[in-house]
């Protein structure tokens, strides 16, 4: 009986078809996910308690053990209650000073600062009330770098102190010299109308000056200055020196002034030049009459006051003669027949 119980529970069972390895009747239960049955439930499945007894688990570890207090979770404040309730300030009653000790006097109170006055605000760099803000400045766009600071032009114009030659001229001449000074470094002496032959004399003929060449005569407009509209300007150069002077002389509109082409014969054609371009006379010089354009032409191209346009259609009007031409027409190509 027993061998025939053996083979009944060795024997496998073969009802039904199968696929593959054997397979048991019934599937065995899948093992629990950790954490999804509680410990002491599991406990009590795999071993068998009397009544009335639990299960002890792991939470042993977390009794406390003898003679040591169990940390709490929360962070404890003096003070509060079990239940969570904040503390409630206690009011400390003040000790009295002990018999014998040194009393403390208290600290006398702190008076206000008095107000400050608009000179002190300044002096500590604050803005004193009432006064506007200074505008925000904008920013710069990315990329953009602000513009540099502009620079200082040099100085055009300064007086000459300390040059020999100019020194003696202005001891020599006095008061007819007006002005001494340097322009970009041109050396320009101003000079009354009737000093000019005289200083132009001995610029020449002196053997510390020797300014031998009258290089150019030009004059300027200044239609402002009323009773000086003129500069005539004489430009001298010294062959034996290497120097150069300007001489500057002032004119009112219509004032004549002195040649200096008797002692400068190369400056003829200058001073006609002047008078063709600016309508200014020289008294003493030997053929004054226009130099560039015709005797008849109206007005002086260089003075501020004469129009730049449609002067030359007066003249031309006057002394060119327009004719009409006649021509064959059967010459003109036939595309231009329209036209005709």
């Amino acid at each position: 009986m027993a061998d025939e119980s053996e083979d009944k529970v060795n024997k496998p069972t073969t009802e039904g078809p199968t696929t593959g390895a054997d397979v048991p009747e019934k599937a065995q239960p899948l093992p629990p996910e950790a954490g999804s049955t509680d410990p002491a439930a599991e406990i009590e499945a795999k071993t068998e308690l009397p009544a009335g007894e639990k299960p002890k688990t792991e939470a042993k570890a977390e009794e406390a053990l003898p003679g040591v207090e169990k940390p709490s979770k929360t962070p404890a404040i003096e003070g509060a209650s079990e239940k969570g309730e904040p503390a409630t300030p206690e009011k400390v009653a003040p000790t009295p000073p002990k018999e014998g000790a040194a009393s403390v006097k208290p600290a006398p109170p702190v008076k206000p600062a008095p107000p400050r006055t608009p000179a002190a605000e300044k002096s500590a760099g604050e803005k004193p009330a009432g006064e506007k803000p200074a505008p925000p400045k904008a920013a710069t766009a990315a990329g953009h770098k602000p513009a540099p600071p502009a620079k200082k032009g040099p100085t055009v114009t300064v007086e000459i102190t300390g040059d020999p030659l100019i020194d003696k001229i202005k001891q020599r001449f006095g008061e007819a010299v007006t002005e001494a000074v340097a322009t970009f470094g041109q050396q320009i002496i101003r000079v009354k109308k009737e000093s000019l032959i005289e200083l132009c004399l001995y610029l020449k003929d002196d053997d510390e000056t020797l300014f031998d060449m009258c290089t150019d005569l030009t004059a300027i407009h200044w239609p402002e200055r009323a009773g000086q509209e003129f500069d005539v300007v004489v430009m001298l150069y010294s062959v034996a020196n290497n120097r150069r002077l300007r001489i500057k002389v002032a004119l009112a509109d219509g004032e004549a002034c002195p040649s200096v082409t008797p002692i400068w014969e190369g400056a003829n054609w200058m001073e006609r030049e002047a008078y063709d371009m600016f309508g200014l006379r020289f008294e003493g010089h030997p053929d004054l009459r226009r130099i560039l354009l015709p005797p008849d032409w109206p007005g002086h191209p260089l003075r501020k006051e004469y129009p730049i346009e449609y002067r030359d259609n007066e003249w031309t009007d006057k002394h060119i003669e327009y004719r009409e031409v006649d021509y064959d027409t059967s010459l003109i190509d036939v595309k231009y027949a329209e036209r005709r």
